[in-house]
């Protein structure tokens, strides 16, 4: 049923911003050394694992999570997917899919 595989595509410059920003404020470390682990460990790491699954999704949404129209496009599909699933009664109040029920188990 949720087979849509999505890529969330953020500028470099953007996504180091973010994490110096937060490794600051929220973590205390010192620029130096969130520059030195950026460089050293998180973007190779981006670079060798992360890039290479975007030739792989159905969907690229570029600008990340300011992108609110194609955010607000993939939850109106999956909005109607779940709308389709036939529910089942489960015997204990509550109503469940079909499809989920059976991926759970």
């Amino acid at each position: 049923m949720m087979d849509m595989k999505l890529f969330v595509d953020t500028d470099s410059d953007t996504r180091l911003s973010r994490r110096v920003q937060r490794d600051i404020e929220s973590r205390g470390r010192k620029l130096e050394n969130v520059l030195t682990q950026y460089t050293t460990f998180v973007k190779p790491a981006f670079e060798e694992f992360c890039l290479p699954t975007k030739k792989y999704a159905d969907v690229i949404i570029p600008r990340g999570g300011e992108n609110k129209v194609a955010i607000g496009l993939i939850v109106q599909h999956i909005t109607d997917l779940l709308n389709h699933v036939p529910m089942i009664n489960t015997g204990r109040g509550k109503r469940s899919s079909r499809k989920l029920s059976n991926t759970l188990h």
